[in-house]
């Protein structure tokens, strides 16, 4: 088994740490990256950061985020009635049957990018419609309009790879910045899938942890290595997704790293799904997620019943804490 010794981005624990070689799957490059396991924490993250043209190879301009679909109307205006019921916003009926359905069903109901169950999470946060939203690494921005349309009014989004000052189609005012640049005092940042990608995240907390209002919340949505998925597939667990994450943490190591800027782990909300199973099952077959072709390959190479068990799984292991995606709820101290 290789070794390395260097210090961990979370805890900061010099090891010896355990390396994992991992292919790039997303694409399909299958180029090889170096990871390690922190001995200590159990983070997983990548020996070598990326950087310039090395790095931006691996954003083409088709990447998910930039080109987050709106959807047609009706998909938008099923995703708000479930927004609102998420929200205890009334009695609303078609959002109650929505939000019965299964984590990956109810993906299929929304934005096409990684908001997931972020919006039932500000609801069970109790996050009111006046707080001052902040989403960083927030891409197109198709999040921000999906929050719009479910009633927040004060929203901001943050990018630095985004190619200028924008606003969406509602209007949310997206900056070209990184965390460390953005000014001003919000009651929520949250990072959805955006800071395992960072090469820092325990200074991007920091930085935020500096423009939360005194109580406010950090809503670091992330996969983690405190999962079932990683236990059970290791180098071809699909959430690595290198070299795109450069650190993917534990729940324990998470909680260090809050302590360490001056904000406590409240909470975690896992919502997680079954392409924890079948992304990492393509990955240990040697293909790719591009190469996929959709739902008929789904049905076909695995079969409903499979994929009805692996959603049941995916439930199970949310309620446990066992799912390989969750969001980690900060608050200022």
């Amino acid at each position: 088994m290789a070794e390395i010794s260097k210090q961990c981005r979370m805890c900061g624990s010099a090891g010896p740490h355990r390396t994992v070689t991992v292919r790039e799957m997303y694409y399909g490059t299958r180029e090889l990256f170096e990871y390690y396991v922190c001995a200590d924490c159990q983070t997983l993250q990548i020996v070598d950061v990326l950087e310039g043209e090395e790095l931006a190879r691996h954003y083409p301009r088709k990447y998910y985020s930039y080109n987050a679909s709106q959807g047609p109307r009706l998909l938008q205006w099923l995703t708000t009635q479930r927004d609102r019921h998420d929200l205890r916003d009334g009695a609303r009926t078609v959002g109650a049957l929505i939000a019965a359905l299964p984590p990956g069903i109810r993906s299929l109901i929304g934005t096409n990018d990684a908001s997931g169950d972020v919006v039932k999470m500000l609801g069970q946060l109790n996050v009111g419609r006046d707080a001052r939203i902040l989403d960083v690494g927030c891409g197109g921005g198709a999040l921000l309009d999906r929050l719009a349309r479910a009633g927040f009014r004060n929203l901001f989004g943050a990018d630095p790879f985004v190619d200028a000052d924008t606003t969406t189609p509602t209007g949310v005012p997206i900056a070209r910045q990184f965390m460390e640049d953005v000014s001003g005092e919000f009651d929520v940042i949250m990072f959805n899938h955006s800071l395992e990608h960072v090469p820092d995240p325990v200074a991007t907390l920091k930085a935020a942890r500096a423009r939360l209002a005194h109580g406010g919340i950090c809503l670091a949505r992330v996969p983690t290595t405190s999962s079932e998925a990683w236990d059970l597939y290791g180098k071809n667990w699909c959430l690595i997704d290198a070299p795109r994450h450069t650190l993917v943490p534990s729940r324990p190591g998470m909680e260090r790293a809050a302590e360490a800027v001056g904000m406590r782990l409240e909470q975690t909300i896992d919502d997680s799904n079954a392409s924890q199973f079948f992304g990492s099952e393509m990955y240990r077959t040697d293909t790719a997620l591009t190469e996929a072709g959709g739902f008929g390959y789904l049905f076909k190479t695995f079969g409903v019943k499979r994929l009805w068990e692996w959603e049941r799984r995916s439930v199970d292991l949310n309620r446990q804490g066992r799912g390989d995606q969750t969001g980690f709820v900060l608050r200022a101290t």
